[in-house]
């Protein structure tokens, strides 16, 4: 299913929402953050790595950050899970370094970051679970992604 509300709010800013999956993006400094909820599905994935790339464009090849924010159940379904391998693998072409996941809003936090591990082990990507935003911009920072 396509999402059923997509908004853009600004050049640096994408909102979309389908029945069961909904996700904000900012771009704050050079770190995408990113607020998901609900079980995420192949088809919002792809509409979501376009919304990634086209505001990370804005870059130019410049080093970002990502810092994603699971809130409910924060799950990837199989295909999801495999798609949002290849759109790493892709972002990383477009700048992306490290990415910082907050997970404790999940509805089962373990879940979510063993399956996000899966991912960013075969994406190849350095990445940091943290229990809250502070941690996840100051592990960012270590990584030369500014939050401003």
């Amino acid at each position: 299913m396509a999402p059923s509300n997509i908004n853009i709010t600004g050049k640096n800013t994408s909102h979309a929402q389908t029945k069961h999956a909904e996700y904000d993006i900012e771009l704050i400094g050079n770190v995408l953050r990113v607020d998901g909820r609900g079980v995420v599905s192949e088809e919002i994935l792809k509409h979501y790595h376009n919304d990634v790339k086209d505001i990370v464009l804005s870059l130019k090849g410049q080093k970002w950050g990502f810092l994603g924010f699971v809130l409910g159940t924060g799950i990837l379904t199989p295909a999801a899970e495999a798609t949002l391998i290849e759109s790493i693998k892709l972002r990383k072409l477009y700048g992306m370094s490290a990415c910082a996941l907050v997970a404790t809003k999940a509805d089962i936090p373990a879940l979510v970051r063993s399956q996000f591990e899966r991912v960013y082990i075969a994406a190849e990507i350095d990445y940091f679970f943290c229990e809250d935003e502070k941690a996840g911009v100051a592990w960012l920072a270590s990584k030369g992604c500014k939050y401003k």
